[in-house]
């Protein structure tokens, strides 16, 4: 369970990667605040059986408005509603919305399985209907963001030692 940001390194034959790794929570939304802060792009998880989630919505703001312009929805727990292409659809329609409020804001989406790696890596045979590529080629593919024409601080830590009171 992460409680705090945890930065995770690895590497391919194609690219270095550092993954900060921000926990859905609410209570701990300051974390992706934390994370976002110096991100060139964003995973969101959305959960297959639940679809978009008030903090689906939360997450894509906060990177959005720190920055980030690539975001990818990783749909995962796939394996949980049979891989259905009908869930997969319905999760692109209900996130419609928040995307039009992102001005900027390029998605993808690609239905996982983290469980079994399904489009972890490699492409999964029991997704035929979807004709993306796996999370990890698109990661490693992404083009560096241009320069932003705004300054962009990083967040090291959000205080809120009262209600009345939010430090960066």
């Amino acid at each position: 369970i992460t409680i705090d940001v945890a930065y995770r390194y690895f590497s391919t034959p194609r690219r270095k990667f550092i993954v900060a790794d921000t926990t859905g929570h609410e209570q701990y939304t300051r974390n992706m605040a934390t994370g976002a802060s110096t991100a060139e792009a964003a995973i969101i998880l959305i959960d297959a059986r639940k679809g978009v989630l008030a903090q689906s919505h939360r997450h894509a703001f906060i990177a959005w408005l720190l920055g980030v312009r690539r975001l990818i929805f990783a749909v995962n727990k796939m394996d949980l509603v049979d891989f259905s292409k009908d869930v997969y659809e319905s999760i692109l329609a209900q996130a419609a919305p928040l995307l039009a409020h992102l001005q900027g804001a390029q998605a993808d989406f690609i239905p996982v399985s983290a469980l079994d790696g399904d489009n972890v890596v490699e492409l999964s045979p029991r997704t035929p209907w979807y004709r993306g590529v796996s999370l990890l080629d698109l990661i490693e593919t992404l083009q560096p963001p241009p320069a932003p024409n705004q300054f962009r601080f990083p967040v090291q830590m959000v205080i809120r030692p009262h209600l009345d009171f939010r430090g960066y």
